[in-house]
């Protein structure tokens, strides 16, 4: 019979929080996505590292504007954009836990923006895909 690792939750210091950013064209207004990487936990067994985060993300606009509510229930029956001239930043949430440095990485996968809809404050309503990259030191 063959036994089962061990999966231990490891304590972790937050060293640096660093977010990726994403700079593009939709329509007639340039959008600007920060993706923030927060750590939830940190699991390790034998050699390997696995971080639980939460993605937060915060859109900005140079022109803000009042529209439909953002809802993602309306993403069928509005028109989603492909943004333009994307310029992407490479963010990175560092952790330490005892000897060992984790780096965490977003990295956007898709990105559909829907002009007609917008959040509290006038920013556009934007669908984003992600991935987590992880390098351990």
């Amino acid at each position: 019979m063959r036994k089962m690792s061990q999966v231990e939750r490891k304590a972790y210091t937050v060293e640096r929080v660093e977010p990726t950013t994403v700079k593009f064209r939709a329509e007639e207004e340039n959008v600007t996505l920060r993706l923030f990487a927060v750590p939830v936990a940190l699991f390790s067994s034998k050699s390997s590292f696995t971080p639980l985060v939460s993605v937060v993300i915060a859109v900005d606009t140079d022109k803000p504007r009042m529209g439909e509510m953002c809802d993602p229930t309306k993403f069928g029956s509005h028109r989603a954009v492909s943004p333009m001239g994307l310029e992407v930043q490479e963010g990175w949430t560092v952790l330490s836990s005892n000897d060992v440095e984790v780096r965490l990485r977003v990295e956007v996968t898709n990105l559909n923006v829907y002009p007609e809809l917008r959040d509290g404050i006038g920013n556009p309503c934007v669908n984003v895909s992600w991935i987590l990259l992880t390098n351990v030191k």
